[in-house]
C-alpha cells in the first residue's frame, strides 16, 4: 500500500529508467535500512490479525466489534495521509520516520498494557498512524537513494504488501506456539523496529522548510474522471478482500472449516497479502489497463475459491482462494495507481492519486464492517456469498468502464 508526497511520487514505475546518483555521502546500507524500516512498520498492521480471536474470546466482543477494530487501523492510515501527506516534503524524510516508528512503539506498548477494548481501539488507530506516516517518506526516501526510481518505486511496493503478509504469519506462529499470545507478537514487533535507528546515519535529502501542515486535498479532473471511477472501484474492490482476510479470517475459519488455528489465520492473510506483493513483480510489464483487467478477473475467481473452500470446509482450497484474490488484488492495485497517475494533470497528481487512496481505504473497511454484520444475523456461507456477489458487480463494472475508456481512446471521433 503505497502513499503519495506533495510533489506527487507514487510508487507507479511510471517514470523513465534513467539511473540518478544518490544523494552525497549515502551508505550502500542506505536503501535496505529505508526498506527494512518500510517492512517492519507494514507488518505492524497485521500483527494483530492472529491475535483477535483471542481479543474476541476474552472481552466478548461480536464479529462487528472486531470488523470496527480493523476499520479504526485503515482510519488512522487515512488521517494520517490526509494531514500529514506531505509532512517529509516539509521537515525531511528522517524527520517524518523517527515520529513514525515512535509511534509504531507506542502502538505495540498500548496493546501490551492496555487488552481492553478501547485499548485496542487506540492501538490499532496508532498504528495506521505509523503506517500512513512510513509509506509517504519512505517511498519518496527510497526514490532518492536508489540510482534508479522505478525500481525504488517497485521495491517500495512490494515491501508494503509483503510486510503486511510476514507480519501476520510472524503473529500467527508466536500466538499458536509461543506463551503469552497477547503480548510477545507486540514485544518481538517492538524489537524489530529498532535497527530504525540506523536512520540517524543516513543522509537528508529534503532541507527543512517552514509553512504549516496543510491538509492533502482531493480532486479528479473531468478528463480523467471515467478513468479514475475504474481504478477507484477495481481498489476498492481489491482492499475490500484483503480487508476480509486480514480482519474476519479467524471467523471464516472457525464457522466454515471448524480450524481454530492461529497460525491458520495468519496463513491466510500471508497467502493474500505475499501473492499481492509477488504479483506486482510480474505486473510491471503490462500495461495499466490490461493490468487492470487481469486483477479485476482474478479477484472473483479467488472469491469463488474461498466460497468453495467454506462450502466443503477444504482449507488448501480456501488457501488457493487467498493466493489467486491476493494476485489479483495486487495486479489491480499497481496497475489501477499507474492509470490514475497517468491521467493527472501536471503538478497535481497528489491530488489524484490521494483520491485513489481513499477509495482504497473506504474499500479495506466498509465492505468488512457490512459482513460481520451479515454474520450476526444470518449464516456464514450467506455473508460470504454476498459479499463475494457484490465484489463481483463491481470487478466486472470496473471492467466493462476501462473497456468503454480504450475504445473511446482507440477511436475518439465516435460519439457515444
Amino acid at each position: 500500500m503505497s502513499a503519495v508526497s506533495r510533489h506527487g511520487q507514487t510508487a507507479t514505475g511510471g517514470a523513465p529508467a534513467t539511473a540518478v546518483p544518490p544523494p552525497p555521502g549515502a551508505p550502500r546500507t542506505a536503501v535496505p535500512v529505508v526498506t527494512c524500516v518500510l517492512f517492519v512498520v507494514m507488518a505492524g498492521g497485521t500483527i494483530p490479525t492472529p491475535v483477535y480471536a483471542l481479543y474476541a474470546q476474552r472481552l466478548h466482543l461480536s464479529p462487528p466489534i472486531v470488523a470496527l477494530v480493523f476499520a479504526a487501523y485503515a482510519g488512522g492510515i487515512l488521517l494520517s495521509l490526509l494531514l500529514f501527506g506531505g509532512l517529509s516534503d516539509q521537515i525531511g524524510r528522517r524527520a517524518t520516520l523517527a515520529p513514525a516508528l515512535l509511534v509504531a512503539a507506542v502502538s505495540s506498548v498500548v496493546f501490551i498494557l492496555f487488552p481492553t477494548l478501547p485499548g485496542l481501539f487506540a492501538g490499532r488507530v496508532l498504528s495506521g498512524v505509523s503506517v500512513g506516516l512510513t509509506t509517504g517518506a519512505a517511498t519518496a526516501y527510497l526514490a532518492e537513494l536508489h540510482p534508479v526510481r522505478p525500481r525504488a518505486a517497485l521495491i517500495a511496493s512490494v515491501t508494503n504488501m509483503a510486510g503486511l503478509g510476514c507480519g501476520s504469519l510472524l503473529s500467527g506462529l508466536l500466538v499458536e506456539y509461543a506463551p503469552a499470545p497477547t503480548v510477545l507478537p507486540y514485544v518481538v514487533l517492538t524489537v524489530l523496529l529498532l535497527p530504525g535507528l540506523a536512520l540517524a546515519a543516513l543522509p537528508e535529502p529534503v532541507a527543512p522548510r517552514g509553512g504549516g501542515i496543510r491538509p492533502q486535498r482531493l480532486s479528479v479532473p473531468a478528463p480523467a474522471r471515467r478513468s479514475f471511477a475504474a481504478a477507484a472501484v477495481a481498489v476498492f474492490a481489491s482492499f475490500a478482500l484483503l480487508g476480509l482476510l486480514a480482519s474476519l479470517a479467524g471467523n471464516f475459519l472457525v464457522q466454515g472449516l471448524h480450524d481454530h488455528s492461529h497460525l491458520a489465520v495468519g496463513l491466510v492473510a500471508f497467502s493474500a497479502f505475499g501473492s499481492a506483493g509477488a504479483a506486482q513483480l510480474l505486473a510491471v510489464r503490462l500495461p495499466p489497463r490490461t493490468g487492470l483487467a487481469v486483477g479485476m478477473a482474478g479477484v472473483p475467481l479467488g472469491l469463488a475459491l474461498i466460497l468453495a473452500g467454506l462450502s466443503a470446509a477444504s482449507l488448501p482450497l480456501f488457501l488457493c482462494g487467498s493466493v489467486l484474490g491476493g494476485a489479483g488484488a495486487g495486479t489491480s492495485f499497481k496497475s489501477g495507481l499507474a492509470l490514475v497517475a497517468s491521467q493527472a494533470l501536471p503538478g497535481r497528481v497528489s491530488e489524484l492519486v490521494s483520491s485513489y487512496f481513499v477509495a482504497a481505504y473506504l474499500g479495506l473497511t466498509l465492505p468488512v464492517v457490512g459482513v460481520a454484520v451479515l454474520l450476526s444475523h444470518g449464516t456464514l456461507m450467506t455473508a460470504a456469498g454476498i459479499f463475494a456477489g457484490v465484489v463481483t458487480v463491481l470487478c466486472v463494472a470496473s471492467v466493462t468502464v476501462t473497456a468503454a475508456v480504450a475504445s473511446r481512446a482507440a477511436h475518439p471521433t465516435r460519439t457515444s
